[in-house]
């Protein structure tokens, strides 16, 4: 059978809008995958602030009560979600001193003291920030 003029032209024409609209669509993802890092890399920057932000809201409640239980444990859970190995465990002794009979927090202070011997062993320990240390209960 043989095709028309105008079935060809026809044919053609959606051949090169399915081409056109698949280019478009591949040419939008290309460009979402390319600004995709730079606001992720903004949204940790954005919630690496917020930490920091929360974790001078505990310091100060800790230079007015240094027994601050509640803070203490705030600022425990802060300093490993920011992974400040160092800094965990100034507030971590801390909370052991307050509460000698409570194993977990013994138990927790000795998995961290050997996660920081151990990344001192392979060299990947993060030096903190200087911080304050969290109030002694003297």
């Amino acid at each position: 059978m043989k095709k028309s003029p105008l079935t060809k032209v026809i044919l053609l024409g959606s051949g090169m809008a399915f081409l056109a609209s698949s280019v478009l669509g591949l040419s939008g993802l290309i460009g979402k995958s390319v600004d995709q890092p730079a606001n992720s890399e903004n949204a940790a920057q954005s919630q690496n602030a917020q930490l920091q932000a929360e974790e001078r809201g505990f310091e100060g409640v800790l230079k007015r009560e240094p027994q601050n239980q509640t803070a203490l444990r705030g600022l425990v859970e802060i300093r490993m979600r920011r992974n400040d190995a160092p800094g965990t465990r100034i507030a971590l002794e801390q909370l052991v001193k307050l509460n000698p009979a409570n194993k977990q927090y013994q138990e927790l202070l000795v998995l961290l003291d050997k996660q920081i011997a151990d990344a001192k062993k392979v060299g990947t320990l993060k030096p903190s920030a200087p911080q304050q240390s969290a109030p002694s209960s003297k």
